[in-house]
């Protein structure tokens, strides 16, 4: 009896493990039908946007067969759409363990990277899906956008029109072709592009601020105008549209157009640095300087490790006639960055300005040793050697004159006197404007702006806009150069400190040498073109050339005036003569390049690209 009841209790045990095993066992095969239900499950409660819900049934998906791709393909981009790169990145990771030979797995985890801004993981991804046959073209224009990113324009573009070929009506594949031909300054090919884009997709807003871009390139801001219209119409709240416009309307000599849209851009967001510096700039051309103090203060409030808010903060104080403040807020960008001309070029010519050419000569000397292309700052340089030869010899000279004078009796009886010398009279003072603004560099990719000193209160350039507004406005935009000093008789700010230099006294640069100079008359010529006034432009240069045939970047600036006045044959023939006394000139090969474009030699601008690309390299 006990035999047969152990017998049946053992009998019972076996029967209830082998109850426990057998759903173990079914639970480890892969039940394809039900992960392939749960999948479809979760794709129609991400079509309701019910996105909690997707991702469980995903999860079930995984669950029911872990070979399912497309399950974790769809979670990840769930997880990803709410904020959750780490499991998104996990999920991508499986379905490519799992799948090794998907196409699409490459194509989900580069977009991953590319939308994480990581565009040097994503074109291995995008290059790996296009060789597994994914040939597509949004595969095409993922990774062209992924170039873009990278600033390899050349491959992007191949892309770009990879894409075209495959789908001539996907709107896509043209803006980016049209951003990467701003990038490399092709901008008549950016608006043919940009143009294509609309007329697949008419309510395209961000391209018409793009195309505006590449309309302010060629200079033509009417149209450029009137696609930032089109854009702030299309998308009220556009900060970049609005700080464009304002741009484009200081281009257009509207002052007032572009303090309310640096001011509409400003109220979209108060934190844009950018936004400051360009309506600082448009106050102080206004001669509103405690409106422009304000702007540039603020500035340095929301970015204090920028050293080009403290240069233009600098001009603030310099126009209010408060120069030590100045020349201390130009101390602070050099030290925030010792390695840039921008802290050196604009304490030097504040320093120039304010008679002061022995501590100017230094700072002068290190900036064309970081910058050795700036021709500008050359010229300023050799002005101050001159000036504190000038002053050495005079001192000299003075040293040199007996220490009594000759006597001369006067028609009265008992009286002497000594005639006035040269030394006797009153000198003038030393110039005492020093006024610095900033100046822009093309965002395409967005450039550090500098500031240069100016004799009066100039029209002053925004920043740039992607990065700062005016870069985007013209083809190469030359930096202007230092204008020479007034002559103390037009100076409007208050008395500057007297010269560094013991026992000497450095008079003012005499106004008839000045005004003649090469220097100074390329220094009105460039604010001319700076203004727009391109046809007198092209006379100041025309002038200056004739003081000195051999300055380069004269020529280049009379050949851009002439580029922008569309008298290409003329340009060319500038920039030719620039290049032959500076073959190492990179802005005049980028700006002939946009002149034989639009002259219609291709195969010459291609070239010319090519070479200032291969200097910019090597710089």
């Amino acid at each position: 009896m006990c035999t047969i009841s152990l017998y049946q209790t053992r009998i019972f045990a076996v029967l209830a493990l082998s109850a426990l095993l057998v759903p173990t066992r079914a639970a480890d095969k892969p039940d394809k039908k039900k992960s392939q239900a749960d999948y479809q499950q979760g794709v129609q409660a991400d079509k309701a946007g019910h996105r909690d819900e997707a991702v469980a049934a995903y999860t079930a998906a995984v669950e029911a067969d872990s070979s399912n791709a497309e399950a974790w393909r769809a979670r990840a981009k769930d997880y990803l759409a709410a904020g959750d790169r780490a499991k998104a990145l996990t999920d991508f990771e499986k379905a490519v363990q799992v799948q090794p030979a998907g196409g699409e797995n490459y194509f989900a985890r580069g977009e991953f990277f590319a939308s994480t801004g990581e565009a040097t993981r994503a074109i291995p991804d995008f290059t790996t899906a296009i060789n597994l046959k994914l040939e597509r073209t949004d595969v095409y224009t993922a990774r062209g956008n992924a170039y873009l990113a990278a600033h390899d324009y050349t491959k992007a573009i191949d892309d770009f029109s990879a894409a075209i070929k495959l789908r001539l009506d996907n709107p896509e594949p043209y803006k980016g072709r049209g951003m990467a031909h701003v990038a490399t300054g092709q901008y008549r090919d950016a608006v043919d592009d940009f143009t294509t884009c609309l007329s697949r997709k008419p309510d395209y807003q961000i391209v018409y601020v793009e195309r505006a871009v590449a309309q302010s390139g060629i200079g033509d801001y009417r149209r450029s105008l009137e696609d930032l219209n089109n854009a702030i119409q299309l998308k009220a709240d556009d900060v970049r549209a609005w700080r464009t416009r304002g741009a484009v309307k200081e281009r257009l000599h509207d002052d007032d157009g572009a303090l309310a849209d640096y001011t509409e851009a400003m109220r979209l967001d108060p934190t844009d640095v950018r936004i400051y510096l360009s309506r600082g700039a448009v106050y102080a051309r206004m001669n509103k300087f405690e409106e422009s103090l304000k702007d540039r203060q603020k500035a340095v409030e929301l970015d204090p490790k920028n050293p080009n808010v403290y240069v233009a903060r600098g001009s603030s104080y310099h126009l209010l006639g408060q120069h030590d403040k100045g020349l201390q807020d130009r101390t602070t960008a050099i030290a925030l960055d010792p390695n840039s001309p921008l802290g050196y070029t604009a304490r030097g010519n504040a320093l120039f300005l304010l008679g002061r050419f022995d501590e100017a000569l230094p700072d002068l000397k290190r900036a064309v040793q970081l910058d050795p292309t700036n021709n500008d700052t050359k010229g300023l340089e050799l002005l101050a050697e001159e000036q504190i030869r000038k002053a050495v010899a005079d001192a000299m000279t003075k040293e040199a004159r007996p220490d009594t004078v000759t006597v001369v009796l006067p028609a009265g009886p008992g009286t002497v006197s000594a005639p006035e010398s040269a030394e006797g009279k009153p000198q003038p003072a030393p110039p005492t404007e020093p006024v610095v603004e900033t100046k822009a560099v093309v965002e395409t990719k967005p450039a550090e702006a500098t500031e240069e000193a100016k004799p009066k209160p100039m029209p002053e350039r925004p920043p740039a806009a992607e990065p700062k507004p005016m870069a985007e406005l013209e083809p190469v935009p030359e930096p202007k150069p230092p204008a020479p000093p007034k002559p103390a008789a037009e100076a409007k700010l208050s008395p500057m400190p007297k010269p560094a230099l013991p026992a000497v006294k450095p008079a003012a640069p005499s106004p008839a040498v000045l005004g003649s100079s090469g220097v100074a008359l390329q220094a009105r010529a460039r604010q001319l073109s700076a203004d727009g006034h391109y046809a007198d432009a092209v006379e100041q240069f025309t002038a200056a050339l004739q003081v000195d045939p051999n300055m380069p970047l004269a020529l280049n600036g009379r050949g851009f005036a002439h580029l922008l006045l569309r008298q290409y044959t003329d340009a060319i023939a500038d920039f030719d003569q620039a290049i032959k006394l500076n073959p190492t000139y990179q802005n005049a090969y980028q700006n002939r390049a946009a002149a034989k474009k639009a002259a219609g030699d291709k195969a010459g601008s291609d070239a010319d690209l090519a070479k200032a690309r291969e200097l910019s390299a090597a710089h």
